[in-house]
């Protein structure tokens, strides 16, 4: 049995969506996941994204965040199976942008992740083909 998607330990009943294993859902868990930072924010000291600002603007950078959001996608949003995260590039407002591909109820899934080089803000959306 897969374990519950880390957002539905703390959502209330009304804060639930109404379809919890809606694409959406899979989302939100990842994007909340991400925007947690280790050390804060959960009883487990290794769970969300270390700290990148000694990093910030090289290559180990996008290396090492590349293999934690991975790891982190893998081990904490059971229903995204085969996940395989890969840099696409970055832009002018310092946002790294990743390719997020995988399966998500027997269906191929291809999600954009960015992540600001700054603040370390994470965002997830449905890659559009």
């Amino acid at each position: 049995m897969a374990r519950a998607p880390f957002l539905d330990k703390f959502a209330s009943r009304s804060q639930k969506p109404k379809v919890r294993d809606s694409l959406e859902h899979v989302m939100r868990n990842i994007e909340a996941v991400l925007n947690t930072k280790k050390g804060y924010g959960f009883f487990m000291h290794d769970f969300g994204l270390g700290g990148y600002t000694e990093k910030l603007g090289t290559r180990e950078l996008v290396e090492a965040l590349t293999a934690e959001i991975q790891q982190e996608i893998t081990q904490h949003e059971p229903r995204l199976s085969g996940a395989e995260v890969k840099l696409r590039g970055r832009d002018s407002g310092l946002w790294l942008h990743f390719d997020c591909k995988g399966t998500f109820d027997d269906v191929p899934c291809h999600l954009r992740l960015v992540f600001h080089s700054i603040t370390g803000q994470v965002r997830v959306h449905v890659e559009e083909t």
